[in-house]
């Protein structure tokens, strides 16, 4: 891993998606480009375009003090790591300059604070911001939420729905946890009163044949409700990341069907790794 890219609004739960950002770069050596987006505010018919130009400008000016106010103190709070960090700020959507920036710059992971982990409806959508990000980049996305305590990540669960692209996603994920000497089990949660099948024995084999390299730690949760079960799992043993694998299809098809790992996006409480579909 060498470039991360940390999307910040200034608020909160940005700058705490940074100071993760920060631990990883500290472990890997990676740079952290810092990416403010600027948006063009609503203006009324009599407004000129000199008005809007004005505007804008205030706003760069104030995006470039609060990067740079953001970056020296990621380099003091963090100098034993010594961590190459730059920022830029552009004028566009953030999700289409997240995949623009990270299509044709090299950057290994964008880091986002996230404001999911709610019940209301505004509170369980993991934000617009982040989630156009999540569904318009094809590198591996973390998301922070605002409660979570920058820390060294000790133990992974990858939430697996017993799909062939697991294995793919799983050495990233492997590899991910090696960083910080944390543990990874592989957690299937089903409604079915009997988890022993036939289907999860082949599965495990597979992945035991495609990642030799690797010991890999199964666990079988059966609950009626398996957002539920995997919640309740997590809570349990005390896992500090989730991590899921994303289908390429679209991230919001249908609110009303949503698959077992976008309503875990949805509802995360715990920094969440998301690896998209190879």
């Amino acid at each position: 891993m060498k470039k991360i890219i940390c999307p910040t609004d200034f608020s909160k739960a940005a700058t705490n998606a940074v100071e993760f950002a920060a631990i990883i770069a500290g472990r890997t050596g990676a740079s952290i480009t810092l990416l403010h987006v600027l948006h063009l505010p609503i203006l009324d018919t009599t407004e000129t375009a000199m008005v809007a130009t004005e505007v804008l400008g205030e706003q760069r000016r104030y995006a470039q003090e609060k990067l740079h106010a953001l970056s020296h103190y990621l380099n003091e709070k963090h100098r034993s790591y010594n961590i190459q960090t730059d920022y830029l700020i552009k004028e566009s959507l953030l999700g289409d300059e997240v995949k623009r920036l990270t299509d044709t710059q090299g950057y290994d992971l964008v880091v986002i604070g996230s404001t999911g982990g709610g019940n209301s409806l505004e509170e369980i959508l993991i934000g617009s911001n982040t989630s156009a990000v999540i569904e318009r980049v094809k590198c591996p996305v973390l998301t922070i939420p605002l409660k979570a305590q920058p820390a060294p990540f000790q133990h992974l669960v990858y939430a697996s729905n017993y799909e062939k692209e697991d294995a793919v996603a799983l050495q990233q994920v492997l590899q991910f946890a090696q960083l910080f000497g944390a543990r990874v089990e592989i957690v299937h949660v089903s409604a079915e009163t009997s988890p022993e099948n036939s289907k999860a024995n082949q599965y495990r084999e597979r992945l035991r044949q495609e990642l030799p390299d690797f010991e890999l730690d199964f666990h079988e949760v059966v609950h009626p409700d398996e957002v539920e079960g995997m919640k309740k799992y997590l809570a349990d043993k005390n896992a500090d990341l989730l991590t899921i694998l994303k289908k390429r299809r679209g991230f919001f098809h249908n609110l009303f069907s949503q698959s077992f790992s976008e309503q875990l996006t949805y509802q995360s409480k715990l920094p969440l790794l998301i690896i998209h579909e190879p």
